[in-house]
């Protein structure tokens, strides 16, 4: 394992957003390293780690996550490390990184970096994972300091006392979001160079600035605007008191501006380490405030906390008595309080979910398509780490609502979430003529054809694939599509050189596929096939010729 100070000093770097490809392969601009999200990657083998391929073969890299849920009462997440030690195998990253927080108990997951209790209970179960997580990776971990929007009553300590001992005692690094240190202390009241004082700066093995939202009583940390001069002020107090300049990264995550424009951003963020040792004006977080004392809550451990929170941040509802364990603030009561992670639950699940299904959202209407939406996330729950996943969910739910009861509808959303879908699996070899030469007729019947992994095919009852290909050529959204004519029609969906294709398929042409595709063998696939559909052998014979031609052409098959 790594000493304290043994981490690569690389410079500046940003966030690697999908927006930015094309600028960075076309420029290789000079940036030190990029940051990538772990969760982006470790959960697929499609276009993603293809690309990741091409940046890594050109930059350094961080992993960042935002899953690890660290401080949950849960048991780790074993299919989590394991695909992550994955991908850090593959990766090779100057450093990995991810929060302390929770994302969700009891197998539930909200996506979001929830608040630990700064407690001795809560450090003692934290420091326990974290030297868990460090043996089985091999490696140091380090962890955020996270945007908080509450406190817990019975917290005893200060967040940043906290994460001190933390790091001490787990023997972890840290990574130090100054733009999150401004928000927590804005927040919670709280003093900005105590905060920073009381941390160990020699375990900063990365810094975060990104931009928020400032809305008078409390500030969301949105990562979607410029770096303010209060959070650059904090940062140049940093590195002057760190006496070196950490690896410094720029974070957008929404409104993202051209690549030119983030990166003129991170040219203002080299001026201001430069400037590091002139005067520091620290910015006024504290709003005149005291912090407030630990509570006494009897019975308030830290399962306790989290379930509660948990069942309030997931029902959304306002009657759980918020002001019974969460620091009242003030302008900022409880639960407005409570309410920021309400409203970010739902947000942020209904979000990943309507960026799926553009064409149940044409034809279902905005109305019906948002109260459909509405209904999935607060009776959907989500289970897996990959936010990605969520929307899969999407046509089982439709089932048993009301709109499930349109054929139409059931299937333009199982036909969406299959493209999306097909993006993770692994990229297979196709079938190519080639790969079939010295096959004699005899041993080829006796021959089974498997399907690329990225392949479905299927029967509708409505013309669906001519229906999404109207919707994604009408550039107007306000504008009516004419809805999926009825008639039986079939389609494979699939991917091939990294991009999702869709093939019309004739009725033969697809009860042979799915012969074929159940493992029967060439010969009794085409047998049957020709009974089936009352085929003579003059007709077979260049059927046969044609559709095996256009399989392999548009790579169906797999080699």
């Amino acid at each position: 394992m790594q000493r304290n100070n043994d981490f690569p000093e690389l410079g500046f770097g940003l966030g690697l957003r999908i927006k930015h490809y094309p600028y960075i392969f076309e420029n290789n601009p000079k940036v030190d390293f990029f940051e990538i999200i772990s969760e982006n990657f470790m959960d697929t083998d499609g276009p993603p780690r293809r690309k990741l391929e091409r940046i890594r073969a050109l930059y350094p890299v961080a992993l960042h996550g935002v899953a690890l849920s660290i401080g949950t009462v849960d048991p780790l997440n074993s299919e989590y490390l394991t695909k992550l030690k994955a991908l850090i195998n593959t990766v090779e990253p100057a450093w990995v990184s991810d929060h302390l927080c929770w994302t969700g108990v009891a197998h539930q997951n909200s996506h979001d970096l929830l608040p630990v209790p700064y407690t001795e209970e809560a450090l003692k179960h934290i420091v326990d994972r974290i030297g868990r997580v460090q043996d089985y990776l091999g490696m140091r971990i380090a962890l955020e300091n996270p945007s908080t929007y509450l406190e817990f009553k019975h917290s005893d300590m200060a967040e940043a006392q906290f994460i001190a001992e933390m790091a001490k005692a787990a023997d972890c690094n840290l990574l130090l979001d100054v733009n999150n240190v401004y928000v927590t202390c804005y927040n919670h009241r709280l003093d900005t160079q105590t905060y920073l004082d009381t941390l160990p700066l020699d375990r900063v093995v990365q810094i975060h600035l990104s931009g928020h939202s400032n809305v008078g009583t409390h500030i969301i940390d949105t990562h979607d605007d410029t770096v303010i001069d209060e959070v650059k002020e904090l940062y140049r107090y940093v590195v002057q008191k760190a006496g070196r300049v950490p690896n410094t990264m720029l974070e957008r995550d929404d409104n993202i501006p051209p690549f030119e424009e983030l990166y003129a951003e991170l040219e203002t963020i080299k001026e201001a380490a430069k400037r590091a040792n002139e005067p520091i004006h620290f910015p006024d977080t504290t709003h005149g405030a005291r912090p407030a004392p630990a509570e006494i809550l009897k019975e308030f451990d830290l399962k306790t906390a989290q379930t509660v929170m948990q069942k309030a941040t997931l029902s959304g509802e306002a009657d759980t008595a918020p002001e019974s364990w969460i620091r009242h603030k003030k302008d900022f009561p409880p639960a407005e309080q409570l309410k920021v992670y309400q409203n970010a639950y739902k947000f942020r699940l209904y979000n990943v979910t309507y960026d799926e299904y553009p064409a149940l959202k044409q034809y279902l209407g905005a109305e019906s398509f948002k109260r459909l939406l509405d209904d999935f996330v607060k009776h959907t729950v989500s289970r897996h780490f990959n936010i990605g996943r969520y929307a899969a969910l999407l046509p089982a739910f439709l089932e048993k609502h009301d709109i499930g009861q349109d054929i139409r509808a059931r299937e333009i959303c199982l036909f969406e979430k299959t493209i999306s879908e097909l993006y993770d699996p692994e990229e297979t070899e196709p079938l190519t003529p080639e790969k079939l030469a010295g096959l004699t007729p005899e041993s080829l019947a006796l021959s089974q054809l498997k399907p690329r992994k990225a392949l479905e095919i299927f029967a509708f009852s409505y013309r669906i694939n001519e229906y999404y290909l109207r919707v994604k050529e009408n550039d107007d959204e306000e504008s009516a599509v004419t809805p999926p004519a009825l008639g039986d029609s079939y389609v494979a969906i699939f991917r091939h050189d990294d991009k999702v294709w869709r093939l019309d398929l004739d009725k033969t042409e697809y009860a042979l596929l799915q012969k074929l595709f159940s493992g029967e063998k060439i010969g009794a696939a085409l047998e049957a096939t020709q009974k089936e559909f009352s085929l003579t052998d003059e007709e077979t014979a260049p059927f046969i010729s044609e559709k095996f031609g256009r399989w392999m052409r548009n790579g169906l098959l797999a080699a």
